[in-house]
C-alpha cells in the first residue's frame, strides 16, 4: 500500500498471486485501482482459499468495483476482514455490499469510511446487519449520513448485539442522537471501542453518554473528539470515569482510551477530568 503504484502494477501482484495462492494478508491501498481492476481482484478473491484480510483504501473502485467484490464475498469462505475506505463507492456500492453480508458467514470486519454512501447505503447496511449474524466491527464514518440513519445502525444493533466496534464519526448526531446511543451503551455487553468524533452531541449528549458509562461494563475506546463539550459535559464524563474507578476495583473496570481533543473544555472541565484521573488508574 501506499508506494504510488499504478492499477497494472498492483494486477500484477494480484495475478501471480491468484497461481501461488499463499497470502493471508493484502494491501494495495493508494494504488489507482478502478472499477476494472476491482473487477480482477474480485475474481482473485472469489478462488482464494487463504486470504483473510484485504485492505483496499483510497483507491477509485466506485459502485461497480464494489459490486464485483461484493459477488465475491458471496462466493468467498475465508476473508474476515473488508477495507474500502474512501473509494467512492457511493449508496449503489453499498447496497451491493450490503446484499453480500446477508448470506455471508465469515466476514467480520468491515470498513466503508468516506465513501459518501449517505442514507440509502447506511439503510441498507442497517438492514442487512439483521440477517448478519458474524459481523463484529463496522466503520461508516464521514459518509454524509444524517443523524437519523446513523441511528438506524443503532437500533438495529441494539437487538442484534454482536458488534465490538462501532465507527460513526461525522454523522451529524446531536444531543437527541447521543441520548439514543447512550441507551445503546447501556444495554451493550460487547461493545468495546465507540467512535463519534466530528458530531455535535454537545454538553447534553455528553451527560448521556457519561450516563450510559457508568453502567456499561465493557466499553474500552470512546472517541468524542470536536463534538462541542464544554464544562458540564466534561464534568459529566469525569464523574463517569469516578464510578468507572470503583467497578475496576471489581473487575468491571475497563475503559482506557478518552478522546476529547477539540471540545472547548475550560477550566472546569479539565479539572473535573484530572480530579477523575486521580482514581482512574
Amino acid at each position: 500500500s501506499y508506494n504510488s503504484l499504478t492499477e497494472e502494477a498492483a494486477l500484477g501482484i494480484v495475478r501471480v498471486e491468484r497461481q501461488r495462492n499463499k497470502l493471508t494478508s493484502l494491501g494495495l491501498g493508494r494504488c489507482s485501482i478502478g472499477p476494472t481492476g476491482a473487477a480482477e481482484i474480485a475474481e482473485y478473491v472469489s478462488g482464494s482459499g487463504v486470504l483473510t484480510n484485504l485492505v483496499l483504501p483510497q483507491n477509485n473502485i466506485g459502485a461497480e468495483g464494489a459490486a464485483a467484490i461484493a459477488e465475491a464475498l458471496r462466493g468467498n469462505g475465508v476473508l474476515k476482514t473488508l477495507n474500502l475506505r474512501y473509494n467512492k463507492i457511493g449508496s449503489e456500492g453499498a447496497a451491493a455490499i450490503a446484499e453480500a453480508l446477508r448470506g455471508n458467514g465469515v466476514l467480520t470486519d468491515l470498513d466503508l469510511y468516506g465513501n459518501n454512501i449517505r442514507d440509502e447505503g447506511a439503510a441498507a447496511i442497517a438492514e442487512a446487519l439483521r440477517g448478519n449474524g458474524v459481523l463484529t466491527s463496522l466503520e461508516v464514518g464521514f459518509n454524509s449520513l444524517t443523524e437519523e440513519s446513523a441511528l438506524g445502525i443503532v437500533r438495529v444493533e441494539r437487538q442484534r448485539n454482536k458488534l465490538t466496534s462501532l465507527g460513526l464519526g461525522d454523522c451529524s448526531i446531536g444531543p437527541t442522537g447521543a441520548a439514543g446511543i447512550a441507551e445503546y451503551v447501556s444495554g451493550s455487553g460487547v461493545l468495546t471501542t465507540l467512535n463519534l468524533g466530528r458530531n455535535k452531541i454537545g454538553d447534553e449528549g455528553g451527560v448521556a453518554i457519561a450516563e450510559a458509562l457508568r453502567v456499561n461494563g465493557v466499553l474500552k475506546s470512546l472517541n468524542l473528539r470536536l463534538n462541542v463539550i464544554r464544562d458540564e459535559g466534561a464534568a459529566a464524563i469525569a464523574d463517569a470515569l469516578a464510578v468507572n474507578e470503583v467497578l475496576k476495583h471489581i473487575d468491571l473496570r475497563v475503559l482506557t482510551d478518552l478522546d476529547l481533543y477539540g471540545n472547548n473544555i475550560g477550566d472546569e472541565g479539565a479539572a473535573a477530568l484530572g480530579e477523575a484521573l486521580k482514581v482512574n488508574e
